[in-house]
């Protein structure tokens, strides 16, 4: 099998060394016996996980953000601050910016985090800049602002920006986090032929219970967070 190589814009830090660790840990959750309770239990509707609401409040604008993003990401443990709330839902200019960012000729809809090119990437990279210089730095030194950038972008794009938070990161081995790390690391992950035939398998089988609802069996990526944060321990 060839070696696996993802195109990056010229100036960024490339990943490689990451990549056997961060593939083994992701395919160790995919073999793990007690994944497919696990995913299940996060998208039944029974649960007090987010995952089945998450799913229900579908994304119907994807060129806009909407204050449905908002409460969506607001499910997955993050703050939305009054002005970043304010920043896209009411600042006309931030408004028309973030939409020219979110354009199907900039980030089209169909495009995958395993196919991306560099110039896919830079786009990318000006959206995720761009909603994260809209949340004010956290008073809490603990806290970390960019996790509610990192959600929102995947949110809007789920086969692109994967759901990054310390959980993830942290198992993975790429903390502390930095993005473009992360979305390499994550592409070649996602890029690999067993995780995603494993993802399918694990999404089809818990997809059989009625009380389950894992919204689009196609947003792997999505998923795969899923399967890592259920499975990586919780509380540094």
């Amino acid at each position: 099998m060839p070696e696996f190589t993802l195109p990056v814009p010229s100036d960024w830090r490339r990943a490689e060394p990451f990549y056997a660790g961060a593939l083994d840990r992701a395919l160790t959750v995919l073999r793990d016996p007690r994944t497919p309770e696990r995913l299940a239990r996060y998208y039944d509707r029974r649960s007090n996980y987010a995952g089945a609401t998450f799913t229900q409040l579908a994304d119907d604008a994807p060129t806009r953000v909407t204050d449905r993003d908002l409460l969506a990401v607001s499910l997955l443990d993050v703050t939305v601050p009054p002005a970043t709330v304010r920043a896209l839902l009411d600042d006309g200019e931030m408004m028309e910016r973030v939409e020219s960012l979110l354009s199907e000729d900039r980030l089209p809809l169909d495009a995958r985090l395993e196919n991306v090119t560099p110039e896919l990437l830079a786009a990318m990279d000006e959206l995720y800049v761009t909603l994260r210089s809209l949340v004010p730095p956290a008073r809490d030194r603990y806290a970390v602002n960019w996790v509610t950038a990192a959600k929102l972008c995947a949110r809007k794009r789920p086969d692109l920006f994967p759901v990054r938070d310390e959980v993830v990161c942290r198992y993975l081995g790429t903390w502390p986090s930095r993005y473009q790390i992360d979305w390499q690391v994550f592409a070649r992950i996602i890029g690999d032929e067993e995780v995603r035939e494993r993802l399918q398998r694990l999404i089809d089988r818990v997809s059989e219970s009625e009380a389950v609802d894992v919204g689009d069996p196609c947003h792997l990526l999505r998923h795969l967070d899923v399967c890592i944060w259920m499975h990586a321990p919780h509380g540094h």
